[in-house]
């Protein structure tokens, strides 16, 4: 399914390794060039997607660039769109909660 949908995100033809959904694979470009500003990586423990998003976060890394990773424990890829889940289960509302805390206070360290 997730293939599926990655599909629907680049040129027809192209694989998962397309540089839009893959910019640490063959095809992209240097990941040292790109001028970046610091940004904040969340990733869900249970995401499908979580050993493409560590490989990203670790590319960005050794590309030298400012990047934190806040890792939600317990839950899947958006959680916290759930609703029904953060008002009724108290780890998805613990975990939106913290979410939430590390996404303020990445902008109070650094954009405020």
């Amino acid at each position: 399914m997730v293939d599926k949908l990655l599909g629907l995100a680049i040129p027809a033809g192209s694989t998962k390794n397309h540089p839009i959904t893959c910019p640490m694979g063959p095809k992209a470009p240097p990941l040292d060039n790109l001028k970046l500003p610091p940004f904040l990586l969340c990733v869900a423990s249970k995401d499908l997607i979580i050993d493409t998003q560590m490989e990203y976060f670790e590319a960005m890394k050794k590309a030298n660039k400012d990047v934190e990773l806040l890792i939600n424990e317990g839950v899947t890829h958006c959680f916290y769109l759930n609703i029904i889940a953060v008002d009724t289960d108290p780890e998805t509302a613990a975990e939106t909660e913290r979410l939430i805390a590390g996404i303020k206070q990445f902008i109070k360290n650094h954009y405020d």
